[in-house]
């Protein structure tokens, strides 16, 4: 049975008569094959199931004990138990589907169950999982073991764990009990920010429970109103649009006087990892897809007048296109716009006082920034712009860097840095992180080193400080980057496929064609 169609009927049998034969059939096969599945997880995958679908009452009561069972060589029995509680708690194995999504099992999906990780799968099999337990999850997986027994042991010691080296979800659950688990979440947030991972401390922002003029204070820095521009003082906090010019359409003539303007593979990526980094700030993401002259210039006409600009307190733009060294960007097809007339596109009467920020992702130049090794033993790297006052993906002359299977330079290190400073420090700190990261770079592209270094000019006023959402636009923002992360380890591993099956049939042409994944704007 297809996959698509599994998934479709197993979402609409609330609304179908039991006697539906193939309903019945299909869950009842499910059933029974995700049992036998669940028999070939390792003892950690299989402790962390524990953790996600048991609810805290069970998890406090046996949730430890589970995991020693798993530990000591009864899995199979552990499992038994465990779908037994799931059947009789929620009345189905969409739990238990969806936890072997979270877990990243998608083998034991597609192989042994015939389900197929897509839009259909995520609209049957999600939902079932509490969101606070998800964001713990994230946090577990986080972490190397090395790194979950230091926490442990430096921020975490009044938690009882006799021994290091085990499982941050056995090690929660021995310590849980009914009345504490929020008790716990807040120690484990606390640890993580005293051991400066503040990116896995975000997951679990949401669900502590302060009183919130101690979460105000521990989250928001202060607000100078004669400094920095007013806060939000509703949804959405911004309107975030993002151009992503990925293809273009072939030359008319062929001595039109354009540079070669090639597919930008890896732009998508740009452009989901854009839109989740600023849906934690509740930014409402609109995107504009290969656009071209007409289409923009329309676009931003309707925007103009639009009810949305009048309540948001700030806009942000992001442009991923081709680029050249007069500051022009490319459309899809092959006109050009001025960084200035985007701007002037973009101003708005009811956007006056406001901040309005561009992040462009092209190159501005065709030369390739070559680095500077100053320390040959420990890689320090410097740049001949380096130490200059000079928000593009590189200065002016030289070109930008994209992978096509990890997006671009830029973009990564500036949603990055937005992602662990944007709540805490103003926009212009947040940069200033960016393009630190950004210059300790250094690629290999047509056998030779390329860095790159990011510029930043600005007339604001004051200073721009984004803030988080609330929880359910937060969470939003966190599922798209989640999605994005299974995403890219899924194209990571089929990659290293690709090239050990190459290297294996020593064919050395096509290896070095799959290696060339860096490409300049």
């Amino acid at each position: 049975m297809a996959v698509v169609r599994d998934s479709a009927l197993l979402g609409s049998m609330e609304n179908q008569l039991l006697d539906n034969s193939e309903v019945f059939l299909t869950h009842q096969r499910l059933c029974t094959e995700t049992n036998a599945a669940l028999y070939e997880l390792d003892d950690n995958e299989a402790i962390s199931l524990i953790f996600l679908l048991l609810d805290v009452e069970y998890l406090a009561k046996h949730g430890f004990k589970y995991c020693q069972y798993i530990c000591n060589g009864r899995l199979k029995e552990t499992m038994d138990v465990l779908v037994t509680i799931v059947m009789h708690t929620k009345g189905s194995m969409s739990p238990v589907i969806e936890a072997l999504y979270i877990i990243g099992r998608y083998d034991l999906l597609e192989d042994r169950l015939g389900l197929g990780i897509d839009k259909n799968f995520c609209m049957v099999f999600n939902g079932n999982i509490d969101k606070d337990r998800k964001a713990l999850y994230c946090v577990f997986a986080g972490m190397a073991q090395q790194e979950a027994d230091c926490i442990i042991q430096e921020r975490l010691r009044h938690w009882s764990c006799p021994e290091s080296g085990r499982p941050l979800e056995e090690t929660f659950a021995r310590n849980l009990n009914i009345e504490n688990y929020y008790n716990l979440l807040t120690d484990l947030y606390d640890g993580l920010m005293d051991e400066n991972k503040e990116t896995l401390a975000l997951y679990l922002h949401p669900f502590l429970r302060r009183p919130p003029q101690s979460m105000e204070k521990a989250f928001l820095p202060s607000w100078n109103l004669e400094t920095t521009y007013p806060p939000p003082s509703c949804y959405p906090h911004g309107l975030c649009i993002i151009i992503n010019v990925k293809s273009f359409v072939k030359p008319r003539v062929e001595e039109e006087n354009i540079p070669s303007l090639g597919e930008r593979h890896g732009s998508d990526i740009d452009s989901e990892r854009l839109a989740g980094t600023f849906k934690l700030f509740g930014f409402h993401v609109m995107h504009l897809d290969n656009p071209d002259h007409e289409q923009i210039q329309r676009y931003f006409k309707t925007l103009r007048v639009s009810p949305q600009l009048a309540v948001v307190s700030c806009l942000v733009v992001c442009v991923m296109t081709h680029g050249d060294e007069y500051d022009q960007i490319y459309l899809h097809d092959r006109s050009c716009l001025h960084i200035t007339d985007l701007r002037k596109l973009c101003f708005s009467q009811v956007l006056h006082d406001k901040p309005r920020l561009y992040f462009v992702q092209a190159c501005r130049g065709e030369r390739a920034m070559q680095p500077i090794f100053l320390q040959q033993d420990v890689c320090t790297v410097a740049h001949v712009e380096s130490n200059c006052l000079v928000s593009a993906a590189t200065v002016k002359g030289f070109s930008a860097v994209r992978n096509q299977t990890e997006g671009s330079w830029y973009i990564t290190d500036l949603c990055q840095a937005l992602q662990e400073l944007g709540h805490l420090h103003p926009i212009k700190t947040v940069l200033h992180r960016t393009r630190e990261t950004l210059m300790a770079r250094v690629g290999s592209m047509n056998n030779k080193f390329v860095t790159q270094l990011s510029e930043d000019k600005d007339t604001l006023t004051k200073d721009v400080q984004l803030v988080r959402a609330d929880e359910d636009y937060f969470l939003e923002g966190i599922i798209d980057l989640v999605r994005l992360e299974i995403v890219e380890k899924l194209v990571e591993d089929h990659f290293d496929e690709a090239i050990n099956a190459l290297v294996s049939s020593n064919d050395l042409d096509a290896l070095n064609e799959k290696m060339s994944f860096i490409n300049m704007e």
